[in-house]
């Protein structure tokens, strides 16, 4: 009767040991271990804030394949008059800063990693989903202005 249990507590053990060893290997692998969301480093987010008023700071997320990003929406007044004067001011200055022009419009920086920073004006606003309405919110409260405050969104880039 002992050597029946020697033999099932030995079977148990290397099981545990060969499940331990799979589960150790995935971790190792990445398999196994809880994803960090992709984030925008703030001091990337503090450059872009020097560059005007910021009247709203909002985060928005973006998750597709297991992964999640997290862009940070920023409302601002940058003294302008129009929209289109509110977009070439921010490119100006952030150009000044050592952002780098895209493809697509836009601007990319590796400084704190790789950040792309695209440019809106509140007609978009509906596409924000849930952020549309504090966006909008925020800009009918802070500004007269509405038509003349830019949207940016920094996104981190893998």
């Amino acid at each position: 009767m002992s050597s029946i249990n020697y033999k099932y507590m030995a079977t148990i053990i290397k099981f545990a040991v060969v499940a331990l060893s799979a589960l150790l290997s995935l971790t190792g692998c990445g398999v196994l271990q809880p994803y960090e969301p992709l984030k925008v480093n703030p001091a990337a987010v503090e450059e872009v804030r020097s560059v005007g008023r910021v009247i709203l700071q909002v985060q928005s997320d973006y998750t597709w394949e297991g992964s999640t990003q997290l862009d940070e929406v920023l409302l601002m007044d940058v003294g302008s008059s129009s929209y289109k004067e509110s977009r070439k001011i921010v490119y100006k200055r952030l150009r000044q800063l050592g952002w780098s022009e895209r493809g697509d419009d836009s601007l990319e920086s590796r400084k704190w990693g790789h950040i792309a920073i695209s440019f809106d004006s509140l007609d978009g606003l509906d596409s924000r989903g849930s952020l549309a309405q504090p966006l909008r919110d925020a800009a009918l409260a802070d500004s007269a202005m509405f038509s003349s405050l830019i949207l940016i969104d920094l996104a981190p880039l893998s």
